[in-house]
């Protein structure tokens, strides 16, 4: 790909210092408020209502968002398999009716899904935006595979009771999971995405729930097999977290170089701020964040995102490897006039000076 957004794009993935600081902002675009006529409950049966919607939001802005991250309903594995949920009024949650593994002996009913069938419109969607956005770059969600057992495969119930009493049994789910997400992600990539993006700690709970030793193993074991099997130049992972748990020791000894990213989102908001998580990070990492995506993208004036925005830059551009976004994905409720406030600010404090 030649393009300004892409060689901005790649150059603050290699920690280098681009013309100006590149911003993204990613939500569950399909269900976004104020872009009327597409379904969130179809992007999950056609891959072109996908691909259409996120293009759409492109075009809405005033301004070009460096980087699409590209976001299918997290669960979207599960219900191949069998897992249930109701969309209700193009709402981006779903709630759950039914889970595929509802006990011990149930993990051995899945299989490795085919990116050239069950999961075929997944990766139909990158198709038609490597076709139609040529100079975009983008990347495509991949949740990690112990949080796809948690959520939405089983319950975090059920996988904290087979961890404890039937790990073998766990384990043999993790790998069907494990493998079906290396194949997706690696059709991806072919079909013309830059990247993946790598969602971790989904809920909060595993940091809560498990210690150092069930991490590695369940949770960075697989998903460095993911990572390493798949080849691209950007490979962002977001360190998700919530009341119910975050991981601000682990982020703070470092733990998280352990993963092979590029770069590394988190909600830098509600523990480890992002300047000291470039401090932390900066020789190994990519560092996207900077903005609250619910007090101020979501309840925000733009005056006030405008000035958020200007703060992250002025924390962490300099020296480059910095790229503003939210800390975790923008509710479906956040007004235009606010993603508008975000490129405006990158346009009026994001230049570094030659």
């Amino acid at each position: 790909m030649e393009s300004e957004r892409y060689d901005r794009i790649l150059a603050v993935m290699k920690r280098k210092v681009p013309d100006r600081v590149p911003w993204a902002l990613w939500g569950h675009f399909p269900a976004c408020k104020w872009l009327n006529g597409y379904s969130w409950e179809k992007t999950l049966r056609d891959g072109e209502e996908s691909a259409k919607a996120h293009m759409a939001l492109l075009r809405e802005l005033d301004y070009n968002m460096d980087l699409l991250k590209v976001t299918p309903y997290y669960r979207f594995m599960a219900m191949q398999w069998g897992s249930k949920f109701e969309f209700i009024n193009n709402e981006e949650e779903a709630e759950t009716k039914e889970v595929t593994v509802k006990k011990t002996k149930d993990w051995e009913k899945l299989w490795v899904l085919d990116p050239k069938k069950e999961l075929r419109e997944f990766v139909r969607c990158n198709e038609i935006l490597a076709r139609d956005l040529r100079r975009v770059p983008f990347i495509y969600t991949i949740p990690s595979p112990i949080i796809q057992a948690m959520n939405g495969v089983s319950t975090p119930d059920q996988v904290l009771k087979d961890m404890k009493e039937n790990p073998d049994a766990l384990k043999q789910g993790l790998e069907t999971i494990t493998q079906t997400t290396i194949d997706f992600a690696k059709a991806c990539v072919d079909a013309g995405a830059s990247g993946v993006f790598l969602g971790i700690g989904g809920g909060g709970r595993i940091w809560k729930e498990l210690d150092k030793k069930q991490l590695e193993t369940y949770a960075l074991g697989y998903d460095k097999r993911v990572l390493d099997a798949v080849k691209c130049p950007i490979k962002l992972m977001h360190i998700c977290s919530t009341p119910a748990g975050d991981p601000k020791k682990l982020m703070e000894e470092g733990w998280f170089k352990k993963y092979p990213v590029d770069a590394i989102n988190w909600a830098s908001h509600s523990w480890t701020p992002v300047k000291k998580g470039k401090e932390l990070y900066s020789d190994k990492f990519c560092i996207c964040g900077g903005l609250d995506h619910e007090a101020v993208l979501r309840k925000g004036t733009p005056k006030q995102v405008e000035e958020a925005a200007k703060k992250a830059i002025e924390s962490c551009a300099e020296g480059g490897g910095f790229m503003l976004g939210p800390g975790c994905t923008v509710f479906q409720d956040m007004p235009i006039a606010n993603y508008n406030a975000v490129g405006r600010a990158v346009w009026k404090y994001g230049a570094y000076k030659k």
